[in-house]
């Protein structure tokens, strides 16, 4: 992320602390004066700016956050839900030390608001890796029934999970080598294999369409592209894999069952497969911390 970026954001903000008197309306201003009241122990505000319910609800989270300073990272907004890579000062720990977890909001009746909740659980239970487990379940869920999904909710739904990956990318990167190596060598024979098959529904339906002979060739050289990219596998290559999945899925459902109705049960299958590997990925990562 630029230093140009992170220079309007730190003006935005100051501005924001600094006339105190209007109201913090996107999501980035609105994280900025959670933490701010939550460092104060305002509750009236933590309330005002959250879906906490009462004031007597405020826990601050079980810690004490007295003067803190968050720094804020990667900011991903997908319709009406929003999550902020937060940057927050390790309890008892060596002076300059943040941990990352994330800020999540929701936008409600036009104003967007931090989920307290969800926002807890992830300070209290500060998993880099549960909220992906949670998004790659629900993605398999998709997948599995893809060719009767909206390709474009399809993608939508892959390009979120490209987002994860890229917004954990950093920290993740570190912890995991070993079992980014092994799912990067899983995934790329598994995206080969889809490929292979492709180029074979090619070979063998020379007569098809020229236009779903093009949308396939097309999906062929992009899972080529994307899986040379895990010969050196990091949470890039492994976001550019989704995208290339989401548009291969979009692209299948566009297909007539006249031509490749064989094929696409076949296509099915092996995007459920790779599912189930990513799953388990993400469920290894879990495991290990």
């Amino acid at each position: 992320m630029s230093y140009s970026w992170f220079r309007v954001v730190a003006l935005t903000l100051a501005v924001v602390v600094v006339t105190g008197c209007s109201k913090p309306e996107t999501p980035q201003e609105v994280a900025a004066e959670f933490w701010q009241a939550m460092s104060e122990k305002d509750a009236d505000t933590v309330v005002e700016l959250s879906t906490l319910a009462a004031v007597s609800d405020f826990d601050s989270y079980a810690q004490d956050w007295s003067d803190i300073v968050p720094d804020f990272g990667r900011v991903v907004i997908d319709d009406r839900e929003a999550t902020i890579v937060t940057r927050l000062p390790v309890e008892d720990g060596v002076p300059g030390e943040r941990r990352e977890v994330n800020t999540y909001l929701v936008e409600r009746g036009g104003d967007w608001l931090v989920d307290y909740d969800r926002t807890g659980e992830a300070i209290m239970n500060p998993s880099p890796f549960a909220g992906l487990i949670g998004e790659m379940n629900r993605l398999g869920e998709r997948l599995t029934a893809s060719f009767g999904q909206s390709s474009d909710d399809l993608s939508r739904q892959m390009d979120a999970i490209a987002r994860e990956f890229e917004a954990y990318s950093d920290q993740t990167q570190r912890r995991a080598e070993q079992a980014m190596e092994k799912y990067g060598q899983a995934l790329q024979g598994l995206m080969e294999e889809l490929e292979k098959s492709i180029e074979e529904a090619l070979e063998d339906n020379q007569q098809a369409p020229e236009r779903e002979r093009g949308a396939l060739q097309r999906t062929a050289a992009d899972l080529n592209r994307s899986s040379d990219r895990l010969d050196k596998p990091d949470f890039d290559a492994f976001a550019d894999s989704s995208r290339a999945l989401a548009e291969a899925g979009a692209r299948f459902s566009r297909l007539s069952d006249d031509t490749f109705k064989s094929y696409k049960r076949t296509w099915d299958a092996k995007l459920e497969e790779i599912t189930e590997r990513t799953r388990a990925f993400f469920e290894e990562l879990h495991g290990s911390e």
